[in-house]
């Protein structure tokens, strides 16, 4: 078999459970991905488990769960932000709901960039509004490294482990302000 998830001969599906992410797409728990290569794993196994194969057989509820499924692991895997959320979940890290944490300056980053931000913007300063985003982007890229360091190191030890939780926090402030600009 090919996917976990449904046999190539005879396309009888079977239920995923207590399968991660990884293991539904066939890949090792791991930050560095071929995002191709799982693109296209993820259109191999959509495309036997999909509900218009399945329709009308008594599989038909079981092919929408592992769709939903596939999609959501896709979803998840192809976003280096989310890819690193998802292995520190896995590796026993602390989630963002428990820890607030974010990395030293942060805050007065985001809140000196957002009132550049806003005052660029009330003053249509295109120019002012441009450097403001390069920032952002640089600060967002430099950020996304330390996430694929941080990351390529799980399991980790706990200091490991609660270092990515911040950077990951942190990482949230300059996609919002991206989204602003």
């Amino acid at each position: 078999m090919d996917s976990p998830l449904f046999c190539d001969h005879c396309r009888s599906l079977y239920p995923a459970e207590g399968l991660n992410h990884f293991e539904l797409l066939g890949f090792p728990p791991a930050f560095d991905i071929d995002l191709a290569a799982l693109r296209q794993k993820y259109l191999q196994v959509s495309h036997g488990v999909h509900p218009d194969h399945h329709g009308d057989s008594a599989d038909s509820a079981t092919s929408l769960r592992l769709s939903a499924q596939l999609n959501e692991a896709h979803r998840v895997l192809a976003d280096p932000v989310l890819r690193a959320e998802y292995l520190l979940e896995l590796s026993g890290g602390p989630a963002a709901s428990s820890d607030k944490s974010v990395l030293d300056g942060v805050l007065a980053i985001a809140l000196t960039l957002r009132e550049e931000i806003g005052d660029a913007q009330a003053a249509q300063d295109r120019a002012a509004l441009a450097a403001c985003a390069t920032r952002v982007r640089q600060l967002h890229e430099t950020t996304l490294h330390q996430i694929g360091e941080l990351a390529r190191q799980l399991p980790g030890d706990p200091e490991v482990r609660r270092q990515l939780r911040a950077t990951l926090n942190s990482i949230k402030y300059y996609q919002k302000l991206l989204g602003e600009l």
